[in-house]
Parts: structure tokens; sequence; C-alpha cells
């Protein structure tokens, strides 16, 4: 090997490295069934007994999944900066195995960042104004917006203005524009 050369392969064997397994490496994630005792982080309301699509959050170091009562929710605990970080897995349902808007199978999951989602949706939503509706394939959600409208977007699309609200920066939409005539009134 030449002294250009070296410091290249250096690096590519160093990054190999910490890419294969190690003592850190675990098997993969894999969805949780829904039991009884499955509550909603956010609302308290056991899973089995709420419609509409779900959510599942695996984190280091816990056994058991961070449950979520829409997938709403679960982008709101992937967002929100308060939340804990050391996420494993998420997950969602597939609502392309669902037989209607508000039957989420209990046993289909699709990885919450591989899901397609329809947003902005006329479909019934549980809690939320604005559910998101989340698919496993692609046609399946397109098939959904043709029936209810709404978008295809992919996980990374989804901003945190669309699943929380204006940040505290933003003014409220009422104060945006300032009163007529300076704010005097005229009699």
């Amino acid at each position: 090997m030449t002294r250009a050369t070296l410091p290249a392969a250096l690096l590519a064997a160093l990054l190999l490295a910490g890419c294969g397994p190690g003592p850190e490496a675990s098997a993969p994630v894999t969805p949780a069934a829904i039991t009884a005792d499955a509550v909603g982080q956010y609302c308290g309301m056991n899973l089995s007994d709420h419609p509409g699509p779900k959510g599942q959050v695996h984190l280091a170091g816990r056994s058991r999944p961070v449950w979520l009562s829409s997938a709403r929710d679960t982008f709101a605990f992937l967002m929100l900066p308060e939340e804990p970080k050391s996420v494993l897995a998420a997950f969602v349902s597939d609502m392309g195995r669902a037989t209607a808007p508000d039957a989420a199978p209990a046993d289909a999951w699709v990885e919450a960042r591989a899901a397609w989602y329809v947003t902005g949706s006329h479909a019934p939503a549980a809690m939320t104004g604005a559910e998101l509706y989340p698919f496993a394939e692609e046609a399946a959600a397109r098939a959904f917006a043709a029936t209810h409208g709404g978008a295809v977007r992919r996980f990374a699309d989804i901003t945190p203005d669309e699943v929380l609200g204006p940040g505290p920066e933003a003014p409220p939409q009422a104060a945006a524009a300032p009163p007529p005539h300076g704010g005097h009134h005229g009699h």
C-alpha cells in the first residue's frame, strides 16, 4: 500500500467495523400485539376500545412499547422534544388491511418511517381533527385517498407544524393583522 492509500484504507476499515454486529447489536424489533392493558400514552384510553389507526414506539431499556391511540399521536411522540429519543422502532397500523377507516386491525403493523400516509382526508377521525392514515403499500394509500380525499405522503414529508401546530414563535392568526386605522375607532 502506498502512503496515499493507507489513510483511505484505514478509514474504510474503521467505517466497516462500525457497521458490523457488535456486543451492542440486538435483534430487530417486531411490533407487539395489542393487549387488554395497552393504554394510550396521551389519552389514557384502552387501545382495544379506541377506533382508527394506532401506534407503538419501542424504546431502549423498556420491555413494553409506548402505546399511542392514533398515528397522529405517534408522530407527536416522535417529534416532541421532551419525549425520549432512545427509539428502537416505531410502528403504526397498516390501514390497508382495515375493513373501515375506524377499524384498524390489531395485528397489522408497518414501520412508521416506511409507511405511506394519507393526510387531509375527510374520513372520520377518532380524537383529532386531522388523522394521518398509514399504509404499508402505496397503492392502498392511493386507493384510500381516492375514496376519502387527502394527499399521499411519506413520513419525512409531514412537518411538526402539521402535527403539533405552530410553534410558540408563530403569532396567533387573529393577531397577525393590525387593527384597522391604527387601532382607533371613529365615532
